[in-house]
């Protein structure tokens, strides 16, 4: 007799329930919830005296810490009004491999691990302008402007 044997078996209609029950936990498991890196970043530049600044590189960087290893960019222009928008950063993981990305970054990066989204924009490529940086802060709405300063 093998400690197989010895496990009471179980009522058919439990069965059912057990099986829809761990279907259930699959299913809620592993559904690739979506999530929000940045939401759309549309940014007026200006220079310091409140002038906007059309035609100056804009790129955005993203990047989910917890589900990604490694982050995105993309460059625009500002138009003639020093407006340049970026669309919102989504990402697609289920509880799983979120809990297991978790882990890896811990194992890892160890204490140094960074588990949130963060996004970015850097303004640069004039030759008139200083280069300048905007961070996201997550649950806050993104900047809507960044002033560059003259060199």
């Amino acid at each position: 007799m093998t400690w197989f044997d010895k496990i009471p078996e179980i009522p058919r209609r439990w069965r059912a329930w057990l099986a829809g029950a761990v279907l259930l936990v699959l299913i809620i498991l592993l559904y690739p919830f979506q999530s929000t890196i940045v939401p759309g970043w549309r940014v007026r530049i200006l220079d310091e005296s409140g002038v906007q600044v059309s035609g100056i590189n804009v790129t955005q960087h993203w990047q989910h810490y917890l589900i990604e290893s490694e982050g995105h960019e993309e460059a625009r222009k500002t138009d003639a009004n020093g407006v340049v928008d970026f669309p919102a950063r989504t990402i697609r993981a289920g509880l799983l491999t979120r809990m297991v990305d978790a882990v890896m970054n811990l194992i890892s990066q160890g204490n140094s691990a960074k588990f949130g989204p963060y996004g970015s924009l850097v303004v640069w490529g004039s030759r008139d302008f200083e280069t300048a940086v905007a961070t996201y802060e997550p649950g806050t709405p993104p900047q809507p402007e960044v002033i560059v300063h003259r060199q």
